[in-house]
C-alpha cells in the first residue's frame, strides 16, 4: 500500500469550476451545491483520470464524506475502480492509501483527547455476547467508520475486544471475561 496526500482544494459550485483546481494525483474540489454533490479528486495511481465521487444519496449509490476541522478530510467506503487503472483507496484522515503498491497499512496509533473520548464510547458499545459491525457503531456515534474500525483493531490487538470470523470480519465485540 501507498501513503498519498490528499489535497483538497476547497469547494465549487460546478464540475468545469472543479477540473481547473485539478492537477496532480490526490488533488481534489468538493462539488456543492445546496450540499455536497460530488468530489472530483485526480486519481491517485497518477494514471491523470479525474474522478467524480458521488456524494449525494438522492442520485443513486453514494460515499460518504466526512471533514472534521481537527483530522482533516475523510470518505467512506473506500473507491474500487472498475475501469482504467482499477485502484483501488481509501481517503482517511486527509491521506490516501493506496492498496497493491508497498507495504504500509491503515494502522494510525491516534493519540489525542478526542480519540481518547471515541475509544471509551466506542467500547461501551460492544458487547459481550453478540458482535456488531463497525460500520453500526460509527454511525451510532456518528464518527468516521476508519476511525472507529482503527479502534476496534486496537481494542482487539490489546485484548479487550473479539473480531468475527469470516463473513463477520469487520464486526466485533467485547472479549470475553470468564
Amino acid at each position: 500500500m501507498s501513503i498519498k496526500k490528499l489535497r483538497l482544494h476547497g469547494s465549487v459550485s460546478s464540475r468545469g469550476e472543479a477540473s481547473d483546481h485539478i492537477t496532480l494525483p490526490g488533488d481534489a474540489v468538493v462539488i456543492e451545491r445546496g450540499r455536497p454533490r460530488w468530489l472530483l479528486l485526480a486519481c491517485p495511481c497518477g494514471c491523470g483520470e479525474k474522478l467524480p465521487i458521488n456524494l449525494d444519496p438522492r442520485a443513486g449509490p453514494a460515499w460518504r464524506i466526512y471533514r472534521r476541522q481537527r483530522s482533516g478530510v475523510s470518505l467512506f467506503p473506500s473507491v474500487w475502480r472498475e475501469s482504467g487503472c482499477k485502484s483501488h483507496f481509501v481517503i482517511w484522515r486527509n491521506k490516501i492509501f493506496l492498496f497493491g503498491i508497498g507495504d504500509a497499512n491503515m494502522d494510525d496509533p491516534l493519540q489525542d483527547a478526542e480519540m481518547d473520548a471515541l475509544r471509551r464510547a466506542v467500547y461501551e458499545r460492544l458487547s459481550e455476547r453478540n458482535i456488531v459491525s463497525y460500520t453500526s457503531i460509527a454511525e451510532s456515534l456518528d464518527a468516521v467508520p476508519w476511525d472507529v474500525l482503527n479502534i476496534c483493531r486496537q481494542l482487539v490487538r490489546s485484548g479487550l475486544a473479539r473480531e468475527g470470523k469470516d463473513k463477520q470480519r469487520g464486526s466485533f465485540g467485547r472479549a470475553s471475561t470468564t
